[in-house]
């Protein structure tokens, strides 16, 4: 039973926890703070893990941030809820949306697969499931994609092999 009240504590303190990060961080009085540094979570449903820095989400996920989005049906995420580490999704099926570049600049990569992954910390992406992965004309298609966001580079395979789709510019 003491089980039972740990658990429903700990989903009231994510709760609050997620509902604080987008107020603190749009508020000015807070230094280190702006909104570009908000990020949202929604979902139906929250858990902290037994290690410190992981909460595992349920049904209907949404992580929002100023250069990155997820959606999906569940989710790990591993590390400070307002500066995520590592983010694990899986769906029918996951999408990720990431921004890079700077303003003159400016590109979206655009994903879908069973199971992704992001790490924000190297600045990389991988897909397992039916995975899609396309920025600006160019798509490849294939049943694993590994991108590396930082050095540009592909690497992509699986079942059915790889489909890949340019648009000359």
């Amino acid at each position: 039973m003491s089980r039972n009240v740990n658990r429903y504590l700990a989903v009231i303190q994510i709760a609050v926890l997620v509902a604080a990060v987008p107020l603190y961080a749009d508020s000015e009085r807070v230094t280190g703070f702006s909104s570009e540094d908000t990020v949202t979570i929604r979902s139906a449903e929250a858990r902290m893990d037994e290690q410190s820095d992981i909460i595992h989400f349920g049904g209907s996920f949404e992580i929002r941030a100023n250069d990155f989005y997820l959606l999906s049906e569940q989710a790990s995420l591993y590390g400070k809820l307002d500066d995520p580490e590592t983010i694990m999704v899986s769906g029918s099926p996951a999408i990720i949306r990431v921004s890079t570049g700077d303003k003159d600049e400016a590109s979206t990569i655009n994903g879908q697969a069973m199971k992704i992954v992001y790490e924000r910390n190297t600045n990389s992406i991988r897909m397992e499931g039916d995975a899609s992965l396309s920025r600006g004309g160019h798509m490849m298609r294939g049943g694993e994609i590994e991108y590396d966001i930082e050095k540009d580079l592909l690497r992509a395979g699986g079942d059915g092999g790889v489909h890949i789709t340019v648009d000359p510019q």
